[in-house]
C-alpha cells in the first residue's frame, strides 16, 4: 500500500484527500512559476530558454553541463510538481531533438526525474499531469478557469501559442467539469437514500457538463493550427514504447550514474491519461472490456491519489444498477440515458478532432513554412505512420487511433439502460 494512502470513501467531503479541488483534477492553487530555492537556478535557466535550445538543437549540450541536483530542497507538493514538469520537458527535448533520438537520459535528468515521479506516484515521462495539470497559470488572478482564453501554459517545448492552447483547452475542460465530480458523488450517495430527485438532478447536470466540455473541445481550432500541431508539437509528446521505427528499439536508458540505470519504455503524453473521462465512465458504469486494458493502464500515468480515486469510485458506483432496477421511472431512465448519450457524443467530437489534427495532416505534405529543421522528432511521426490506412495511425499514447476511439465511443453508448 502506498504511504500516501488515506482510507477514505469517494464522497464529496473526501475529495481534498484525493487531491481533487473545485477545479476538478487541476490543483486548488495556481502552479508555481519558480522553485523557491536558488539551488534550482540551473533548471530554471534551462526551462526559460527551452524552446530556443530545442530550435537551435542545443538542449543536449545544456543538459549535459548540468549538475545532478538533489530533490531535498523541494519544500511542498507544488514544488515537487513543478520540478517533475520541468524535468519531463527536459527529457522530451533531450530525447527528441535530432538529428537522431537519444537512447539515454543523463543522470542530471534521470536521477531527479525518477525521484520526483516516485514522490508523485506517476511515471517518469511527459504525462498529462506534467504538461497539463501542473503547467498553467491564469492571465490575471481571479479569472474564470473554465474559459481557455483566461489561461496559458507556463512552459512548452515549442514556445508557440498553438502548443499552449492545445494544453489549456483540456485544462478549461477539467475546470468546467470540476463541480460535476461532487454532484455525481452525491448521486451515488442518493442511491442509498432512495433519493430519486437528487439522482435525476445530478444526471442532468452531468449532461450539461458534457455538452459544455464538448463545446470547449471544438474551440481547439481558434488558436491551434492542425498542421503545426502535427509536425511541430506532437512529436515532442512521443513516448519510448513502440518507437523502434523512430530509433528507440530498447526504449530509453535512464542513466543514474556510477554504472546504475535501467532501460524503460513508456507511452507518450495523451489525453487518455486525464482522470476526468475515466471518472465519467466510472460513475455511469461504462464497461471498456474491448479496449484491451488501455484505460486501466492509463491510471499508472495519473497521479497516485487520482488513480486511487477512480478505483474507489468504480467500487461504489451504483447509479446504473439503480436505474436498471427502476425502469418504470421514465424521468430517471431518460436522464440516465441522456447522460450516457452526452458522454458518447463527447467522444464523437474527440474523434472529429483527431481526424482534423492527425488523420488529415498525416496525408498531406508538410507545409514549407514548417520545415525549420530535419530532426528525429519529425522523422518519428513519418516513420510511425508509413501506412496510409486510417486504421494504422497510432496515437501518442500508443494505440491505433480511430479503431480505439470508436470502440471507446461504442462501449459508452452500450451503457444505456433504456430500449
Amino acid at each position: 500500500m502506498s504511504p500516501h494512502r488515506v482510507d477514505v470513501l469517494p464522497s464529496p467531503a473526501a475529495l481534498p484527500s484525493y487531491g481533487i479541488s473545485k477545479n476538478g483534477f487541476l490543483p486548488t492553487d495556481i502552479p508555481l512559476l519558480h522553485l523557491s530555492s536558488d539551488y534550482y537556478q540551473p533548471w530554471e535557466r534551462i526551462i526559460e530558454a527551452l524552446p530556443t535550445l530545442i530550435e537551435k538543437q542545443e538542449i543536449r549540450q545544456s543538459v549535459d553541463e548540468l549538475p545532478v541536483l538533489s530533490t531535498c530542497h523541494l519544500y511542498s507538493e507544488a514544488e515537487w510538481q513543478r520540478a517533475y514538469s520541468m524535468l519531463a520537458l527536459f527529457a522530451q527535448g533531450y530525447v527528441w531533438t535530432g538529428p537522431e533520438p537519444s537512447e539515454r537520459l543523463p543522470p542530471a535528468i534521470a536521477v531527479p526525474f525518477l525521484q520526483t515521479a516516485e514522490h508523485l506516484e506517476v511515471y517518469p515521462i511527459a504525462t498529462y499531469a506534467a504538461l497539463n495539470l501542473w503547467n498553467w497559470r491564469p492571465l490575471k488572478k481571479g479569472l474564470d478557469l473554465t474559459q481557455p482564453e483566461n489561461m496559458v501554459a507556463i512552459h512548452t517545448a515549442s514556445g508557440t501559442v498553438d502548443e499552449s492552447w492545445f494544453f489549456i483547452i483540456s485544462n478549461a475542460m477539467e475546470a468546467r467539469a470540476g463541480p460535476m465530480i461532487a454532484t455525481m458523488l452525491a448521486a451515488i450517495e442518493a442511491v442509498g437514500a432512495d433519493d430519486v430527485s437528487t439522482i435525476i438532478h445530478s444526471l442532468k447536470y452531468f449532461k450539461r457538463s458534457m455538452d459544455d466540455i464538448g463545446t470547449l473541445l471544438e474551440r481547439m481550432d481558434e488558436r491551434c493550427n492542425p498542421q503545426l500541431f502535427y509536425h511541430e508539437i506532437r512529436p515532442f509528446l512521443a513516448g519510448s514504447m513502440s518507437m523502434e521505427a523512430a530509433g528507440l528499439p530498447n526504449g530509453v536508458f535512464y542513466d543514474e550514474g556510477e554504472g546504475k540505470g535501467s532501460w524503460r519504455k513508456y507511452r507518450g503524453g495523451s489525453n487518455g491519461q486525464s482522470s476526468l473521462l475515466q471518472f465519467c465512465d466510472a460513475v455511469l458504469s461504462v464497461n471498456h472490456a474491448r479496449c484491451s486494458g488501455f484505460h486501466a493502464e492509463m491510471r499508472q500515468y495519473m497521479p497516485g491519489p487520482h488513480a486511487r480515486f477512480l478505483d474507489d469510485v468504480e467500487a461504489v458506483a451504483n447509479i446504473r444498477s439503480y436505474v436498471d432496477g427502476h425502469r418504470n421511472n421514465i424521468e430517471l431512465l431518460t436522464a440516465f440515458d441522456e447522460a450516457v448519450a452526452a458522454l458518447s457524443g463527447f467522444r464523437d467530437k474527440h474523434i472529429a478532432l483527431v481526424t482534423r489534427y492527425i488523420i488529415i495532416p498525416s496525408r498531406m505534405a508538410k507545409p514549407a513554412n514548417l520545415i525549420k529543421r530535419r530532426d528525429i522528432a519529425s522523422a518519428s511521426t513519418e516513420l510511425a505512420f508509413e501506412k496510409p490506412q486510417t486504421q494504422e495511425l497510432v496515437g501518442t499514447g500508443g494505440t491505433k487511433l480511430i479503431p480505439f476511439l470508436r470502440t471507446s465511443r461504442d462501449e459508452t453508448s452500450e451503457a444505456a439502460v433504456g430500449p
